[in-house]
């Protein structure tokens, strides 16, 4: 009887073990997100980029817009699933943004394409300011002591 209690004893430690500090508290998603987001940030200033290059009349260098917006896309779908709803809602977003602007962006040879492009650049950062604004006042509830370094890159 003895032997029975002991490896109960012993299978009921080696569980609360597997279990781990802070049973039941979420594991952090909102730090390891927000690096991800910021290794993304190469698409931002490749959008910001081409935006120069429209205002600057300079449209065949940007014709590679699209390219640069599937790309982002293409980059924003590794991310891994997050159960935090904050943060799966504003990136689905963004996402949604991403998605719409390759759709709505005309060819680079139409007439348009300055005003359709610098339009969605336009959009695409709206989007991508709004979900950095939800991260941030997280971010800030849950008192956090590192900086947020979220931010859409300045004009050149």
């Amino acid at each position: 009887m003895k032997h029975c209690n002991t490896a109960t004893l012993i299978l009921a430690v080696v569980s609360l073990a597997a279990l781990g500090p802070g049973c039941g508290e979420r594991p952090d998603e909102l730090g390891p997100y927000v690096e991800r987001l910021k290794q993304a940030d190469v698409h931002n200033k490749k959008l910001v980029e081409y935006r120069n290059y429209l205002k600057a009349d300079q449209s065949d260098k940007a014709a590679n817009l699209s390219k640069a917006i599937e790309a982002y896309l293409a980059d924003m779908e590794t991310f891994g699933q997050t159960r935090d709803k904050v943060i799966l809602a504003g990136h689905n977003a963004l996402k949604r943004k991403l998605q719409g602007s390759l759709k709505k962006i005309v060819e680079p040879d139409f007439p348009t394409f300055m005003i359709s492009a610098l339009k969605q650049i336009n959009l695409i950062e709206k989007a991508y300011q709004a979900h950095a604004e939800s991260l941030q006042k997280r971010w800030e509830e849950e008192g956090r002591t590192a900086a947020f370094t979220l931010a859409w890159p300045a004009e050149q």
